[in-house]
């Protein structure tokens, strides 16, 4: 679901980027948190690209517009503030919540997170174990935030997590 602020916006003509100045604001009155947003439905792959778009009353120009605008500001915080960056940190949370809000994380074990994490590292990747288990990149992620909170917090299951992880290790090499 959408926040208001990214809802909200008035439908307009496309603009030549040549002519947005930066001083001028982001284009399209699309907001950091906004663009995190419309980026989290996209990424979710529930709906057709063009669909999330018209949903918040943008065309593809406007939206790569505003990608094109947001992206580099993200790099240049990050490039000349290094670790006290905020931009990337704003972005990321405002992403995280809107997709958090689409979909429930999928019911999972300590156990069950640590055979999936060791897949991934011995596959090279999440494509093939997600499809296994019939998960989407955006569950991946969803699991992926739900258990650094709780493993961090929640030393048994730290344990549980960490004696599968280390089980499933292949034999050091002699």
């Amino acid at each position: 679901m959408l926040s208001n602020a990214a809802m909200e916006r008035e439908p307009e003509a496309p603009v030549d980027p040549a002519q947005h100045k930066a001083a001028e604001g982001p284009p399209h009155g699309i907001t950091l948190e906004a663009h995190a947003e419309i980026a989290a439905a996209i990424a979710e792959g529930t709906r057709r690209y063009a669909d999330v778009l018209e949903s918040v009353r943008l065309t593809e120009q406007q939206w790569n517009e505003s990608t094109a605008y947001w992206m580099p500001k993200l790099a240049e915080d990050a490039m000349q503030n290094g670790v006290q960056a905020r931009l990337a940190i704003v972005y990321s949370d405002a992403f995280s919540r809107a997709q958090d809000a689409m979909a429930p994380v999928t019911p999972m074990t300590p156990e069950d997170w640590a055979t999936l994490t060791v897949e991934v590292q011995k596959e090279g990747g999440p494509g093939e174990p997600l499809a296994r288990r019939n998960l989407s990149l955006a569950d991946y992620l969803r699991l992926a935030r739900h258990f650094a909170k709780r493993l961090s917090s929640d030393p048994m299951e730290q344990e549980q997590f960490f004696t599968r992880y280390v089980a499933l290790q292949p034999p050091p090499e002699e």
